[in-house]
Parts: C-alpha cells; structure tokens; sequence
C-alpha cells in the first residue's frame, strides 16, 4: 500500500499550481500596475501641453494676466487628467522672457494643486535657465555694451535691462503623484511630471 502511495501521481498538478500561483499573481498585479502607471504619465504629458498651449494660444505675454485667468486655463488642463484625482495633481504656468541663449527671466508664475492656487517653484525675477534649442537669435537681446543681459539689474546708458528685452516663452509643469491601485511593497508612490515650452501666439 505505502509503495502504490509512492508511486501515485493524483494530485500533483494541483501542488504545482500551488508553487505557480504567487508568481502568476505578482506577474499580473505587477503588468496592471505598470500598465496603469504608464497610463497616468501619458495623462500627465497631454495635460501638460494643453495647458501651455491653451495659455500661449490666449495670453499676450507682454500684456497683464488675472490670476482667474490663469485659473481657468490650469482647470481647463485638469480636465484632460480626468479621473486621475485632482488633489494629487500640480499644475504650474510661468512665463519667461529671454535674456540670453540659455537663460530667461521669470515674468510670471501660478501654481493650483485640486483647484486652489499654492506657492509656484519659480519666483517671478529669478533668472533660470532653458533649452537653448528653443531659442532663435532674435529673441536674444544684446547690450550695446556686449554685458549678458541676465547679470543687468543695475541701469547703465549702454545696457539692455533685464525686463525690458528678448522673446518670450510659456512654461507648463505638471507633477502627479501616483499611488499604486494595488500595493506591491518596493512599488510605492512614485511622482511623475512633464513640462512643456510653447512660443506665443500673441504679442
């Protein structure tokens, strides 16, 4: 009896199906996850360039903007992030005018989190630094002086100030913070963001 028992193979599929599960499980969970993920960014990407097209397409960057305005255009973008849940989500709007090839100074900046305006990254006044693929020769202004206009804060007779020349650009930022729908341990909240430059469409 305890030979024929040896030899019996009733069952064994099932104890190999018990070995196999866990790993099919973590397999799928773990696709879902990943799949859901790259979902969410693709969603982040989208919203980012609407919202900076929206605001070149609208905005005059040399004119005044209300900040209700703004606010329109940053709920108009959050849409595009539906359903992906608002209050995880941060939109920000600046725009910057060129002081050299590879710098701008910040005109502007408005920053919402779930519908309400929060502190921006970026200080209006501070220089930072762009693409410089992004930027033609004429919208680089020049001191007659040769000095970088990014370093004039102080008047001069031969100087270009910070403020008063170069082109201009819009700068969307989108951070999302996406919490895994089924929690895998070493897969926890992860930020993902995008931004995007867009010329104005007016003067």
């Amino acid at each position: 009896m305890l030979d024929r028992l040896a030899r019996s193979r009733d069952g064994a599929a099932l104890i190999e199906f018990a070995f196999v599960l866990p790993v099919l499980l973590i397999l799928f969970i773990g696709g879902y996850v990943v799949a859901d993920m790259i979902a969410c960014s693709r969603k982040v990407t989208v919203a980012t360039r609407a919202l900076s097209d929206l605001v070149g397409r609208n905005v005059s960057p040399s004119s005044t903007v209300t900040s209700a305005t703004l606010t329109t255009y940053m709920n108009s973008a959050q849409l595009v992030m539906t359903p992906m849940p608002a209050a995880q989500t941060t939109l920000q709007i600046t725009n910057l005018r060129v002081c050299d090839a590879t710098h701008a100074y910040v005109v502007w900046s408005q920053a919402q989190t779930n519908g309400v305006t929060v502190n921006s990254s970026l200080t209006a006044g501070t220089v930072v630094s762009i693409p410089a693929n992004l930027v033609t020769a004429p919208m680089v202004p020049t001191s007659p002086d040769g000095s970088n206009v990014c370093q004039n804060t102080t008047s001069g007779a031969n100087k270009v100030m910070v403020g008063t020349a170069g082109g201009y650009l819009f700068l969307g930022q989108i951070s999302f913070t996406y919490t895994p729908p089924i929690g895998l341990g070493t897969l926890a909240t992860t930020k993902l963001s995008d931004q995007d430059y867009m010329i104005p469409r007016l003067p």
